[in-house]
């Protein structure tokens, strides 16, 4: 469920500003919490030791994480599936939408994780974390645009609150 990455880079959006320089590697984390497809996990970083906290499901193949790192101003969220086509370094316009809440709008970077699977990677600022976090588990569904360059995902967000109290807990104990 903690799907690896290479490296990617954050983007810059409307409302998901700012940008994270993801280092290679991976994360050696552990499930806190499963609840139907949807499961927080933390731990650190292979090689540099960062903590990490996060919630990431990959229903159908295709994979949506959010992480956050200590130490970090962003948080990354991560998508991807095998039928993507993308361009490391690429960048796709795209929009996230909880239920009837307000659009998030963000500019994709393009990067392939360590199984070879090419996903998209956003960076929010992380004093929009708490709202993110609201609207993510208080709603039914997810629905992603990526604006006519690749198919529009619609995900279930049923389990991500049960699983969101122990990402709340690793990210009050990330060091």
């Amino acid at each position: 469920m903690k799907k690896l990455f290479v490296a990617g880079v954050g983007a810059l959006a409307t409302c998901l500003l700012a940008s994270l320089l993801a280092s290679p590697g991976h994360a050696e984390t552990k499930d806190l919490a499963r609840a139907g497809s949807w499961a927080a996990f933390g731990g650190t970083t292979t090689g540099k030791g960062q903590g990490v906290c996060g919630i990431s499901a990959e229903p159908g193949g295709r994979y949506f994480g959010l992480k956050l790192f200590a130490g970090d101003d962003t948080f990354t969220i991560q998508m991807g599936t095998k039928a993507w086509k993308l361009t490391d370094g690429g960048k796709v316009e795209l929009t996230m939408q909880f239920d009837a809440h307000p659009m998030w709008r963000a500019r994709g970077t393009a990067f392939h994780f360590i199984d070879g699977d090419a996903g998209l990677e956003v960076s929010v600022n992380r004093n929009e974390l708490d709202r993110y976090q609201l609207e993510f588990r208080s709603s039914s569904q997810l629905q992603i645009k990526f604006k006519g360059v690749l198919p529009d995902w619609r995900l279930g967000l049923e389990g991500t609150n049960t699983v969101n109290a122990a990402f709340q807990t690793c990210v009050r104990n990330l060091k």
